[in-house]
């Protein structure tokens, strides 16, 4: 699934940075505690306190200034769910593209899950730029 959003005048650093910011994480994923390692093989944790509920991963690009960022994650209450990865490219313009999969269509649980992550991504981008707006 790929979802493409504007950014205007933000850099592509400054659009990466609200990924490995706790407290811009919290402000625009809302009430969530990031332990991040900003590191290509570091931790990216988030603890959701409204869903009590920890999403676990690591980080598998890391270039603020090239406008890239990746991600793997999974539920920690989980476990049989598959691990998922988020990629993240933005360029100069501002224009952030968010590649979050792989999904196997032939499975009923990812064609859901498909579905319900391109919805949360579609609700909380905007307020990413929102975050990184208020920033500059």
């Amino acid at each position: 699934m790929r979802i493409t959003l504007d950014v205007p005048g933000a850099s592509p650093a400054d659009v990466v940075g609200a990924f490995l910011d706790p407290a811009a994480v919290n402000r625009w994923w809302g009430g969530t505690q990031l332990t991040v390692e900003e590191e290509v093989g570091g931790q990216y944790v988030a603890y959701f306190d409204r869903l009590d509920q920890t999403m676990r991963g690591v980080i598998t690009e890391l270039d603020p200034d090239a406008g890239r960022f990746g991600f793997s994650w999974a539920w920690d209450h989980a476990p049989e769910l598959p691990r998922r990865r988020v990629d993240v490219t933005v360029d100069p313009g501002a224009v952030l593209r968010l590649n979050h999969g792989e999904y196997d269509h032939a499975s009923r649980i990812d064609r859901d899950d498909a579905v319900s992550h391109r919805d949360g991504w579609e609700f909380f981008l905007p307020r990413l730029a929102e975050v990184v707006r208020a920033q500059r």
